[in-house]
């Protein structure tokens, strides 16, 4: 993959991230908690992808992402290992919030996770400028 293909990945995955985030904080405002949790998790999941594109890494799967994720940008130094907690933690919710007919999240718990997704989305693109893949 090209450098120009990279950015626009990046870029686009990061959008995608900027987009669930708006869905979940409106979700949220709705009162529809478990799909608000699924968004958030999703909107993180989408920032993880922009990052792992800049390293030529396709995960192909949401285990996979996390995995490379941990490796790739938590150890290696580049981001916090809470942003690392809070994803395993949305994936697991977003498992739940998707599947689990009888799980019902509350506000409390919509909130904390777009919160979650929020500072790895703020964190990915701040690595991302730093590193030139973003304008």
């Amino acid at each position: 993959m090209s450098p120009e293909n990279t950015r626009a990945n990046a870029a686009a995955e990061l959008a995608r991230a900027d987009e669930s985030l708006r869905a979940a904080t409106l979700l949220l405002r709705e009162g529809f908690y478990n799909d608000a949790v699924s968004d958030a998790y999703y909107a993180a999941f989408h920032a993880v992808r922009a990052l792992l594109f800049t390293l030529g890494e396709e995960p192909r799967s949401h285990r996979g992402a996390l995995h490379l994720f941990n490796v790739r940008f938590v150890q290696a130094g580049k981001l916090d290992a809470s942003h690392l907690s809070a994803l395993a933690r949305a994936q697991y919710d977003r498992v739940n919030a998707d599947y689990g007919a009888l799980v019902r999240f509350t506000a409390e718990d919509a909130t904390e996770e777009i919160s979650g997704a929020r500072a790895l989305i703020d964190a990915a693109r701040d690595l991302l400028r730093s590193e030139g893949w973003l304008t």
